[in-house]
């Protein structure tokens, strides 16, 4: 009985593959290329030496794929890949890159030799712009490229081509990395000095099937985007879902700024013409009835009432004169109605000369708080009569006034409500009705028009006179959908005019 020879039993396919790529790749290596050189030494990018026999060159492929399969993490397995796979295959630099959500743009994401990557690198810069300039399904395939040349890099700016024709290793050789849907996000760019033969093409195919199948089982299956729907009916339904969240009913609402002012305040203005010379009451601080607020320059309206009583002095004097001469003196008789008409006037200027000097103090009209911003502001500045100086107001009567934007008007009632956000209250809100709504806008200092909105708080909410914050105004119920594209279809409108 005859015994089987060891060399006759069936061997695995992965044995029969490595056995066929060695022999490949000897085969490439004993063809002498006419466009380069003997050279009598090893170089960066040459073929690797043949193995010393077919079966250990399988053993070695198994080697690595287990090795491969027992990496931990996604880093860890792009720096095996682009570092310890030059022991199988030559090369002088690899760089993996990787893309998002399906665009153009290339990152590097692992670099051999280094631990980590300056995505600002030239080379990586010029590179990436460069894998990004591809047309679309080239990089889903193993691709040569030559850095030197211009037609490999096709819409390449010249600062970029500069740096890869300036590069130490010209020869490169893109190798995908897809996922498990087949699309390709990532690859790896090998380069060395001389082209790949199609030995290390081949190995470097299979190994790269086998380093994408690993990152996929280590990061699992990537996201898919919105454009990238498995069947229509996922769009449907996600159309229905924006149907239906665009119809349902929200009370259609806007925000604005608010300011609290006194409800029914005092206004103080300038009674005379003249020059602020003191504001005796600081800002906000409490005065009764009848104390002086505001003091004018009253050297002026003081010399002139000084004048008008000389001036009321001479004319009584006159005046008496001439009514004891009408006794014995007709002339004076006649003279008498003239003196007591200069008399008469004498006495209203020096009256009004009184009432100017008087009013030089201005006084507080009623109990309350001072309201104005600062003494600065107004010590030593001229005023015109009529002009607003300070209010005097009762800081338990408050109202809140909304500036809102013209451009952002909603159809309010009075009754509609509101909720108010101080910044000096920065939890909860309060609550208030809207009073009144001006008909005509105003012009605020920044050159904008808004609509003047006064709002009374709820009973038990006594915010600061002067606090500031913003206001959530409400109006009618309306679908979603029209809430928020209220503004873009005004601002289309108006663009468009219709």
């Amino acid at each position: 009985m005859s015994t089987a020879r060891v060399s006759d039993a069936p061997r695995p396919p992965a044995v029969l593959a490595a056995e066929a790529l060695q022999r490949s790749a000897a085969r490439a290596r004993a063809q002498p290329r006419a466009d380069e050189p003997a050279a009598a030494g090893p170089r960066i990018g040459t073929a690797a030496p043949a193995p010393a026999g077919d079966a250990s060159a399988a053993l070695r492929l198994l080697q690595y794929e287990a090795e491969v399969r027992r990496v931990q993490g996604e880093q860890a397995l792009l720096m095996h890949l682009v570092n310890e796979a030059r022991s199988l295959v030559p090369y002088g630099q690899a760089i993996v890159f990787r893309r998002r959500g399906g665009g153009r743009q290339w990152r590097p994401v692992a670099v051999s030799g280094l631990p980590s990557v300056d995505a600002h690198a030239p080379l990586l810069v010029a590179l990436g712009r460069g894998l990004a300039r591809q047309q679309p399904g080239v990089l889903h395939d193993m691709k040569s490229l030559d850095l030197q040349s211009a037609g490999a890099w096709p819409g390449l700016d010249e600062r970029s081509r500069g740096v890869l024709r300036g590069f130490a290793l010209p020869r490169g050789l893109w190798v995908p990395l897809p996922d498990a849907a087949d699309r390709v996000d990532a690859g790896v760019l090998f380069l060395r000095e001389a082209p790949f033969n199609p030995g290390a093409t081949v190995l470097l195919r299979r190994l790269g099937q086998t380093y994408a199948h690993a990152w996929t089982a280590l990061s699992g299956p990537r996201r898919r985007t919105l454009g990238q729907a498995r069947t229509p009916w996922m769009l449907m339904l996600l159309v229905l879902l924006l149907g239906v969240l665009g119809a349902m009913p929200v009370r259609l609402s806007v925000m604005a700024p608010v300011e609290v002012v006194a409800a029914e305040p005092q206004v103080l203005t300038a009674p005379i013409q003249g020059v602020v010379r003191r504001i005796a009451v600081p800002p906000s601080a409490p005065v009764k009835a009848g104390d002086v607020v505001v003091q004018f320059d009253d050297i002026q309206p003081r010399n002139e009432m000084l004048l008008a009583q000389q001036r009321l002095a001479v004319a009584q004097a006159r005046d008496a004169r001439t009514a004891a001469a009408a006794f014995q003196d007709p002339e004076a008789a006649h003279e008498l109605a003239t003196a007591r008409a200069e008399y008469e006037l004498a006495r209203v200027n020096y009256d009004y000369a009184v009432e100017v000097l008087a009013r030089t103090a201005v006084r507080a009209p009623q109990d309350g708080v001072v309201i104005y911003t600062d003494r600065r502001d107004w010590e030593g500045r001229a005023v015109q009569v009529g002009e607003e100086v300070v209010q005097v107001a009762d800081p338990r009567r408050i109202a809140l006034r909304v500036d809102l934007p013209t451009g952002n008007s909603l159809p309010l009632e009075p009754g509609a409500r509101g909720d108010v956000f101080l910044d000096n209250v920065p939890f909860g809100g309060i609550p208030a009705q809207v009073r009144h709504v001006a008909y005509t806008p105003r012009t605020l200092p920044g050159g904008d028009t808004a609509y003047t909105v006064m709002l009374a708080p709820e009973a038990g909410y006594q915010p600061r006179i002067g606090a500031r914050g913003t206001v959530r105004l409400y109006a009618g119920e309306v679908p979603l959908a029209v809430q928020l594209l209220r503004r873009p279809l005004s601002a289309l409108r108006q663009t468009l005019g219709f």
